[in-house]
């Protein structure tokens, strides 16, 4: 007997496993990408669970699996919660300076001309823990839980695994517990449990990262200077609107910093603030058949598919459509 659904399992928890241990709190949006890289795979591969018990060849007998017990459910969960803090600590103690001095604070600020990156990074905590809750909770559907609990459980995941890195990084001598960054975490959290619970949000309201990865830089999951991040008002979502070619189009309310990161780099920096009007890439697709493929673009956006109108608080202008570097103002 080839029991396909046990395999699978197993392997998407290895997945998740090896996701957790690539997370860096340096790198916030590493985890952004592999964990998206799993919530797609997931929300694609929404299939029946079953095992194949081979007869004669080429001869199938498809047999419904068992699901699991409410107790053998919970200690999954907690199982992999668990094992998933243990090896975020002691990957942090190996690899970074984790439990190297007592516990700090870190006042790293919000939004800030002072900060280090120029508030890009408390968007990233929130995009990170709203796509990890996304992950999480698609996991659990998979391992059979109802989903108006997974919509709890999955957010609660992704806060707590948040919360162990803040914790580690309390307890190093170059980071330091930020409550600025837990803040974050906890409305990424609450954002992806909101739009889940009621559809009428989820139709509407998209949070997006739009990231054009630059190949020669060293790390690719922390270039602030090449994302932007957006919320998208869908015109789809309205009755008025969803049975005509208004429905390809949305709004957008975006933020982005340049010259921040590596600033030694730039000529001057950027916190710009925009507005756009876009097509609805998800849309799109979704009416040309590609319902799976279209899902990632609820999460991702795709760079020049609208117009944006900015403003500029660093230099106190306003900024027109792309009539700036997309990367700043480099040296």
């Amino acid at each position: 007997m080839c029991v396909l659904t046990r395999d699978v399992a197993r392997i998407i928890e290895d997945h998740t496993i090896i996701c957790i241990l690539h997370i860096k709190k340096r790198a916030v949006i590493k985890n952004i990408l592999l964990i998206l890289t799993l919530s797609t795979s997931l929300i694609a591969g929404q299939a029946k669970k079953f095992d194949f018990n081979v007869t004669t060849p080429m001869e199938y007998t498809a047999v419904e699996e068992v699901p699991l017990t409410d107790e053998e459910l919970r200690n999954r969960v907690l199982y992999a919660n668990l094992i998933g803090a243990a090896v975020v600590l002691g990957w942090g103690t190996i690899n970074w300076d984790y439990f190297t001095s007592d516990p700090v604070m870190a006042d790293e600020g919000w939004f800030g001309d002072d900060t280090k990156y120029g508030g890009a990074d408390k968007l990233g905590h929130i995009y990170s823990t709203y796509v990890l809750s996304l992950g999480f909770a698609s996991l659990y559907e998979y391992w059979g839980m109802k989903e108006e609990e997974s919509m709890i459980y999955g957010p609660l995941s992704s806060w707590f695994f948040q919360g162990i890195m803040e914790i580690g990084d309390s307890f190093s001598d170059t980071q330091g517990f930020s409550y600025e960054d837990i803040i974050m975490n906890t409305v990424g959290a609450g954002f992806y449990y909101v739009r889940e619970k009621y559809p009428s949000v989820k139709e509407k309201l998209d949070l997006r990262l739009e990231y054009i990865p630059e190949l020669s830089e060293e790390d690719p999951f922390t270039q602030y200077n090449n994302m932007k991040f957006l919320l998208a008002l869908k015109f789809s979502g309205f009755e008025s609107m969803e049975s005509n070619f208004l429905r390809y189009g949305e709004l957008h309310l975006g933020y982005y910093s340049r010259g921040y990161h590596n600033y030694y780099d730039y000529e001057q920096k950027e916190r710009v603030v925009y507005v756009g009007v876009g097509i609805n890439v998800s849309e799109v697709l979704a009416s040309m058949g590609w319902i799976k493929t279209s899902k990632v673009f609820n999460y991702y956006q795709l760079p020049y598919t609208y117009v944006p109108f900015g403003y500029d608080f660093d230099s106190d202008s306003y900024v027109a459509p792309y009539s700036r570097p997309y990367r700043g103002y480099r040296k």
